[in-house]
């Protein structure tokens, strides 16, 4: 099944993509990202290019509570994955998770 957004070419690009976790990466973001990303037929290897997720500390700033966490890693992954498959298309930059938004002012 071809994708015509992206052609063959980008489906052959997806294919052969590769990732890889960033150290400071919050896990539950990433692992968000990285469903996303095999979803779309990229491969998680050691030599993969970093998927630029915020670490824990980020994910709570964005939570904005501790009930929120869980929903906070989801957002943030999903955009992080988004923005990963854009590059690798080459269709535009991967931006960076906006670090002025919250999903609550609520402890």
């Amino acid at each position: 099944m071809l994708l015509g957004e992206i052609g063959e070419a980008g489906q052959e690009r997806l294919l052969d993509a590769r990732f890889r976790r960033g150290s400071a990466s919050d896990a539950n973001a990433f692992a968000v990202a990285a469903d996303y990303l095999r979803r779309a037929g990229c491969s998680e290897r050691e030599t993969g290019d970093e998927v630029q997720v915020p670490d824990e500390a980020a994910v709570e700033q964005f939570a904005g509570s501790l009930y929120l966490v869980d929903p906070a890693a989801a957002i943030i992954g999903a955009f992080c994955a988004v923005e990963h498959l854009k590059a690798t298309l080459g269709v535009a930059d991967a931006q960076a998770f906006p670090t002025d938004l919250q999903l609550s002012t609520e402890e």
